[in-house]
């Protein structure tokens, strides 16, 4: 009888320690890839012919198109797109591959978010594959982000977590995949997609703002790149306030733009019409013109013209030496040759009004008085006149008289 208890007993022990191992193994990694598709790709397209990507969802669409070696941003007026980030979400595409199928019926697709834009219940993202003549390569329906399973969640990951993966599905197939990219660059906002470069206003002589209204017009100019700021035709007791002035001159040093505006957008609309105008002239003989307009939420127009009049030669200094001729040339044809090359990038810039943000125009449109030093308050009337010191007063004690103590009377 005991020999069959302690066999039993071990059997229960084995099946304990199995079904433990088996839990453990589900909960020790988020995937827990089972089945013949897990590693199989899932878009299969000729990666080098996709020439345009198109995204739609609920909200809108979106249009990126390849022109030359250059894609552009359809809904932004063929503005230039962010290379690195088209090209990596292709290559992403091309790339994906099931970590696990998930089996579930039509009636489950849209607790995944896997409902095509246009259908009841939409809440995915289609992302088209097309070849130069608009031909689909490919598609694929972008579902709901994978959460990070911690204790007590589900496969669906609906207790919350950290993003760990999306589930997908080919557009007009029925396997549905979890993968573990997040894709969380799908989007169908133009604004992400825009190429970022912007121009660097640098080494700035002068500042001359021009505003609507005759407070807002002003010039600052300095030596060099190093010395004070200075307020042209200053008047009467005006001294500039060096802490309000420093900033203007970096304003445009690395600014960045939210938004841009179609070429043909209406000056009226943006307030371009009746702009405030900021000269800028470098050190290094580049003259920028900025155009600002009203403000549009968190954000201004403007528009920015570029010229330069640079030297073809180098001017030798008096007290220069021969041996160092070589020498100071070769650094004035370097010297010409990348400003030449930013004068080439950011004439570019002129073609369109851009949205910047009013936090980054505001240290320049100031008015003349917020650039000065304030006044300290004139003294009250009396104030620092000498303290009249009262004189001390004498007061005379009249004498006390302390009569004799009674005498004695004899023993």
């Amino acid at each position: 009888m005991k020999g069959k208890h302690l066999a039993l007993l071990l059997l229960l022990v084995a099946l304990a320690g199995g079904a433990g191992y088996f839990l453990y193994k589900d909960n020790a990694s988020t995937w827990n890839a089972s089945g013949t598709a897990a590693g199989a790709k899932v878009l299969d397209f000729p990666i080098n012919e996709v020439a345009r990507v198109a995204i739609k969802s609920s909200t809108g669409g979106l249009h990126l198109v390849r022109k030359g070696d250059a894609w552009t941003v359809q809904e932004r007026a063929d503005y230039p797109a962010d290379f690195g980030k088209v090209s990596d979400l292709i290559r992403k595409l091309w790339d994906l591959k099931t970590v696990q199928e998930v089996k579930v019926g039509p009636s489950q697709l849209a607790r995944l978010e896997l409902v095509e834009p246009g259908k009841e219940g939409a809440a995915g993202a289609v992302v088209e594959l097309q070849d130069k003549d608009g031909k689909k390569l490919a598609a694929l329906l972008v579902g709901k982000s994978h959460l990070r399973k911690s204790e007590g969640m589900g496969m669906m990951g609906e207790s919350g977590g950290l993003p760990a993966g999306r589930y997908v599905t080919p557009v007009g197939g029925t396997r549905v995949s979890l993968v573990s990219d997040t894709l969380d660059t799908v989007t169908v906002q133009p604004e992400p997609w825009l190429q970022r470069d912007f121009f660097r206003i640098e080494n700035v002589k002068s500042v001359k703002l021009e505003g609507a209204t005759e407070a807002q017009r002003w010039t600052l100019t300095r030596e060099s790149a190093t010395a004070e700021w200075k307020l042209t035709d200053a008047k009467g007791e005006e001294k500039l306030d060096a802490a309000k002035a420093n900033p203007i001159g970096s304003v445009f040093a690395s600014a960045s733009f939210a938004d841009v505006l179609a070429p043909d957008a209406k000056p009226a609309d943006t307030g371009l019409d009746k702009p405030a105008t900021a000269t800028f002239e470098t050190f290094d003989k580049f003259i920028y013109v900025v155009k600002i307009g009203r403000p549009m939420g968190d954000n201004q127009s403007l528009t920015v013209a570029l010229s330069a009049d640079r030297p073809k030669q180098r001017e030798p200094s008096k007290d220069e030496k021969p041996e160092d001729k070589a020498k100071l040339d070769q650094e004035f044809q370097a010297t010409q040759k990348r400003l030449t090359e930013k004068l080439a990038v950011e004439q570019k810039f002129a073609a369109r009004p851009y949205l910047v943000a009013k936090s980054t125009l505001d240290p320049l449109l100031k008015d003349r008085a917020a650039l000065l030093e304030e006044k300290k308050p004139d003294p009250a009337p009396g104030a620092g006149a000498p303290v009249k010191t009262r004189e001390p007063i004498s007061a005379t004690t009249p004498p006390i008289s302390i009569p004799p103590a009674p005498a004695l009377p004899a023993k």
